[in-house]
């Protein structure tokens, strides 16, 4: 039998305003690739920079977010557990929807320091 445990879970965001009924998650680290090759080297060199850390969230039907909006974002898991993510903003907002299927829409978040 499949493990269901996150059936159910809601993201509230702005954490006053609504709760968004999720489809799935995806948690992404990633950081820029920092050219310091110098004048000298035969071959490139690079180190990491600074991580940036995304999260996108499919939701069930429309969702009013815009791109740009600002605000607390808190994860409300099935098992009772809940996650303050803390201040984001939206960078990206996806709707999308098929023939005989329903309407999603697709959220992708990043820390912010507002």
């Amino acid at each position: 039998m499949a493990n269901k445990g996150f059936n159910g879970t809601t993201v509230t965001f702005p954490s006053t305003a609504s709760t968004l009924g999720l489809r799935g998650v995806s948690y992404t680290e990633s950081a820029a690739e920092v050219n310091v090759t110098g004048a000298s080297d035969s071959v490139q060199k690079h180190v990491a920079g600074i991580p940036k850390k995304e999260l996108s969230l499919d939701i069930v039907g429309g969702s009013t977010v815009t791109a740009g909006t600002t605000g607390s974002m808190t994860v409300n898991w099935n098992d009772g557990k809940t996650t303050t993510v803390g201040s984001v903003v939206v960078i990206s907002k996806d709707i999308k929807g098929q023939m005989d299927g329903e309407i999603t829409a697709s959220l992708k978040v990043t820390r912010t320091s507002t």
